[in-house]
């Protein structure tokens, strides 16, 4: 397997699991004797990260420097919007940091040596 090929899935398979582990805090919806009406509309509302992650992951599987742009910017925001301690927000954004630097990294080995593309 060649680097180029290494950082293209890295990415993808980084992608994937920080989403899944970022969903797996959806399932504290779950209480015994709620109503069926009030879980799935709290697991929608605990899931709409993980959906919007979903499809910045998406994009970027199709464009990877504005995934891996959108990726890097989703994964700071927890420092920037909660209150948690550092290191806990570092937990939950650094993932979408690192996958976000893979795609971008993927990005430009994929376009580093195309004839006819514009060097910047």
């Amino acid at each position: 397997m060649s680097v180029k090929q290494l950082v293209y899935w890295a990415a993808r398979l980084l992608g994937i699991a920080a989403i899944l582990f970022i969903s797996i805090f959806a399932l504290d919806v779950f209480e015994p004797g709620k109503p069926l009406h009030e879980v799935a509309l709290a697991l929608f509302m605990h899931l709409l990260p993980s959906l919007v992650l979903v499809a910045i992951l998406a994009l970027a599987w199709r464009v990877e420097w504005l995934g891996g742009m959108l990726f890097v910017t989703a994964g700071l925001l927890p420092l920037a919007l909660l209150s948690n301690p550092s290191w806990v927000n570092l937990m939950l954004g650094g993932p979408f940091v690192l996958a976000g630097l893979l795609f971008l990294a993927s990005h430009f080995l994929h376009h580093r040596d195309m004839p006819g593309e514009r060097q910047r």
